[in-house]
């Protein structure tokens, strides 16, 4: 159970870790009212619950185990704000073509052709400086724009603070019941589904499907349906299973991730290109995040985010391109500047 607590004391907590170098992570679930606050305890934590943040070469885990769980209801954490303009709105012809992942799109279409995999996700990032960057209103102003996102706020002392709104559902347990979200193909504005959307989204769900047909018990397929997360539209196909006996969540998640919506399909010749080729370490992007207990697991891949350095006043974005035999070149890098504009656009600074 949570203490709900008012928003001055939250802020009191979320000052006093920064100073201890302490680990915290303040978040709120697609459609909740709540905002909730983690700060580490200490690992044989009473309640049993733990925040775990796993970055995406999975060599590296975060563990918050708080003393005391605390929320914040939504209403009483924001009220009308007048936001300062966002760097953004200043510097609209900020971003430039990359050609290096222009080159590398084509070097993985060709790949795909010669058939070394069907699908690989591949990524970019880009770094900006900062004076003053405004961290309160930049996750009200997330919590506002992406209602439907898993909005997170973290710090941890060696790699720093982490600010994200996630669309992508990884996996959602309870008991014997699970559910996972088949999320890939991106568009925009007034754009129609293609072909290549359409099967990349596919080759996610077959995936997906595959691996829980091993598993002994029952698969609920919801209709697919388009999402919107600001004005990036997406397919999802919600899955259920309900499973004969109790699983072994981690045993799951070990198979599900990555799964092919942030790495590519087949799993071994997408990743291998990935870290041959991507040409840079991601980090905790695409890696994922949520909270764990004895009885459910509900994690999130960590998508649209930024990593903010504050002694380096830099801050780093990330966005990524799931690349098929259908793919565009300049489609695909148009995507990953739209998924880095939805993120800049929400920074607010002083």
């Amino acid at each position: 159970m949570s203490i709900e607590i008012s928003v001055f004391s939250l802020y009191k907590k979320i000052i006093k870790n920064y100073y201890k170098h302490n680990n915290f992570i303040i978040f709120k679930k697609p459609y909740d009212k709540k905002i909730f606050f983690y700060s580490h305890y200490d690992r044989n934590s009473i309640i049993g619950n733990f925040f775990l943040i796993q970055n995406f070469n999975q060599d590296y885990t975060i563990k918050i185990y708080p003393k005391q769980i605390y929320h914040v209801n939504i209403q009483g954490f924001y009220k009308k704000q007048n936001f300062h303009s966002s760097f953004w709105e200043e510097n609209s012809s900020f971003l430039t073509y990359s050609y290096r992942y222009q080159n590398l799109i084509e070097k993985a279409i060709r790949n795909i052709k010669k058939g070394f995999f069907k699908k690989v996700v591949l990524s970019r990032y880009l770094k900006i400086s900062f004076r003053n960057f405004h961290f309160k209103n930049t996750f009200i102003k997330l919590i506002c724009t992406y209602p439907n996102a898993l909005i997170s706020f973290w710090y941890d002392f060696r790699h720093g603070f982490w600010m994200g709104c996630s669309p992508e559902l990884l996996m959602k347990c309870y008991n014997n019941k699970l559910k996972v979200s088949s999320l890939a193909g991106t568009t925009w504005e007034k754009n129609k589904w293609t072909k290549k959307e359409i099967e990349e989204h596919k080759i996610v769900t077959r995936y997906i499907l595959d691996i829980l047909k091993s598993y002994e018990g029952a698969i609920y397929i919801k209709n697919t349906k388009t999402i919107k997360i600001g004005y990036l539209k997406h397919l999802e196909t919600p899955i259920h299973f309900l499973f004969d006996d109790k699983p072994d969540y981690y045993d799951v998640l070990n198979r599900l991730y990555p799964t092919p919506s942030i790495c590519g399909f087949p799993k071994k010749e997408s990743l291998d290109f990935i870290h041959k080729n991507e040409g840079y370490k991601r980090n905790f992007y695409t890696g994922y995040i949520g909270t764990v207990n004895q009885n459910s697991m509900e994690l999130y891949l960590n998508l649209r985010c930024v990593r903010i350095k504050k002694d380096k006043k830099e801050i780093t974005l990330y966005a990524g391109s799931g690349i098929t035999i259908d793919s565009n070149i300049h489609q695909e890098y148009i995507e990953t500047e739209n998924k880095i504009k939805s993120i800049l656009s929400q920074l607010i600074f002083k």
